[in-house]
């Protein structure tokens, strides 16, 4: 695949401003996807990376279903399975006297369980760079305008649109006028300092040093099944390595009040550390590189200004245990564009855009809450050890906060938890839709989550509740905003059912947003179907 997709600069810019209706800052795993997301929708982002290849460092690789979930709604998660069936599986992690040494204990990846009974996708065990090179091929081929090697240099905005400059692959400056921003632009975000935003949390949780090598791991890690290792040794190394198994890296933590690291890691020291680690002789590793660096746990105090929007890294920060952090700004490009697309279509109105903090930094601050208290204890706690929630519960069972009340739940319950097992949700607004197999042979997919497309909302409806398919159809005969489906006991697979599984009885329905969370659900067909029915719509587009 080609990795340096971008715009051509030989041929010398207009006076005039190139015209986006979204200008996404950063071309890494979570501005790429914000691209993907826009351009499958029709809507034609410029994104501004100053890297033309992608990141040799050893990133993300595991990606849960929810992430797989939206890349699957744009047509990319088949490629990136692809990847991974072309790689070793590995699906386990372990303490080990070294890599080449004894296992002490091992864990199979929460990413890796078997999540068929609650999601059509299982997750994904790539190199966060290998799912990059998918995304901007897909990215690309829908539309979206990439341009690496270009330099986001200043931008301005007022309450109409944001006007940035841009240093193109040669230098030559030029201008984007957009009406929305996206800034993608990682952990030092210029963006986000420049706008003043403040981040709450902790900035400094551990030190480490990360040393990087080359080496030829495939006799020490066949048919093991292991993604990743900690050593049993003075600084607890962790070892993870490329999907080609011929590189890695070795990080070991350090305490800054006692070390200087410029000087604490020479290269003799290096090699002896990556040597104890691997369990293998100097001669058989070459050190590539050495990087310190700091795990953080913080959450930035806002999201958005005006027309800007943080997402990712930019927006907030955690502790690599759990693998949380990619999946995290993944989901926020994911909510946050759906949103942008109903708003340039017309369907709904500005103040939607406003829910995207409200929905999106309540999860950011549980995830990174649960990734530092995996940090601070043992790395591989499961559920049920003090106040950790699974890793299922984290990274595919939140729930959004919803503006209205849900009829169904009795107010004199307790209040709903910001996350649970993904197999406890009844359809409940704020969560994502509940999944059920459908039929073999149906056009609509496999899963109730492909009864969510396009970008629409989808009503779906019991099978005894056909009065609001055709409310529906009085509210939007074009269908332009919504589509409407009886889901009936021929619709599921059998043994499924949509209206147990949901929390409605078989003349009820369930509003769906184009990002497959639940907006609104009615136990039963109401006296005043078009009036309900129109409310909930309101709501759901802020209009």
């Amino acid at each position: 695949m080609n990795q340096n997709t971008s715009t051509s600069s030989t041929a010398p810019h207009s006076a005039a401003p190139d015209r986006a209706s979204v200008l996404i800052v950063g071309g890494s795993i979570v501005g790429v996807s914000a691209a993907l997301f826009l351009a499958a929708r029709g809507v034609t982002p410029i994104l501004v990376e100053r890297h033309t290849g992608i990141s040799p460092r050893l990133r993300a690789k595991l990606f849960y279903p929810r992430t797989m979930e939206a890349y699957r709604a744009v047509g990319a998660a088949d490629d990136i399975y692809a990847v991974e069936r072309d790689r070793p599986r590995s699906e386990f992690a372990a303490v080990v006297e070294s890599l080449s040494g004894a296992e002490i204990r091992r864990w199979r990846l929460p990413a890796a369980d078997d999540y068929s009974a609650v999601s059509p996708c299982q997750g994904a065990m790539v190199r966060q760079g290998d799912a990059e090179r998918v995304l901007r091929m897909r990215a690309a081929a829908d539309g979206a305008d990439l341009r690496f090697g270009h330099h986001f240099v200043a931008w301005e905005q007022t309450g109409q649109r944001v006007t940035a400059r841009v240093l193109d692959d040669l230098g030559v400056p030029y201008t984007v006028e957009a009406d929305y921003l996206l800034a993608a632009d990682g952990s030092a975000s210029s963006i986000r300092e420049g706008l003043g935003i403040a981040r709450s949390g902790d900035h400094a949780l551990a030190s480490s040093m990360e040393l990087t090598f080359t080496a030829d791991l495939r006799p020490l890690l066949d048919g093991r099944g292991l993604a990743l290792a900690f050593a049993e040794q003075p600084g607890r190394p962790f070892i993870s390595w490329t999907t080609g198994q011929d590189a890695g890296a070795v990080s070991v933590g350090y305490d800054p009040a006692t070390t200087d690291p410029d000087t604490a890691f020479t290269p003799d020291r290096s090699q002896a550390i990556v040597s104890e680690a691997l369990g293998l002789p100097t001669s058989r590793f070459r050190i590539t590189g050495a990087r310190p660096w700091r795990t953080a746990a913080w959450v930035a105090d806002t999201y958005r200004a005006g027309r800007v929007f943080l997402l990712g890294d930019a927006a907030h920060v955690c502790p690599p245990v759990g693998g949380f952090g990619a999946n995290t700004g993944i989901q926020d490009a994911w909510n946050l564009t759906t949103k942008l697309v109903s708003v340039l279509r017309g369907d709904a109105g500005e103040r939607l855009l406003d829910r995207y903090e409200a929905e999106r930094r309540p999860v950011a601050e549980l995830t990174v809450r649960q990734a530092a208290a995996r940090s601070a204890g043992a790395r591989e706690l499961s559920a049920g050890h003090g106040q950790l929630l699974s890793e299922a519960a984290v990274a595919v069972g939140y729930r959004y906060p919803v503006p209205v009340p849900d009829p169904v739940t009795p107010r004199a319950e307790a209040p709903l938890p910001p996350a649970d097992e993904p197999e406890r949700w009844r359809g409940e607004p704020g969560t994502r839709l509940p999944h059920l197999p459908l039929a073999e042979g149906t056009d609509a997919g496999s899963s109730t989550l492909d009864l969510v497309r396009g970008g629409r909302h989808a009503l779906l409806i019991g099978p005894q509740g056909r009065t609001w398919a055709q409310t529906a159809q009085r509210l939007d005969p074009g269908h332009a905003l919504l589509d409407t489906v009886v889901v009936t006991p021929q619709t599921l697979a059998p043994g499924a059912s949509f209206a147990e599984r949901c929390g409605i009885s078989e003349d009820g329905a369930i509003l769906v947003r184009p990002d497959g969370v639940v907006s609104w659900r009615s136990t039963h067909l109401t006296d005043a179907p078009r009036a309900a029915l129109e409310a909930a719509l309101r709501q759901a587009m802020q209009r």
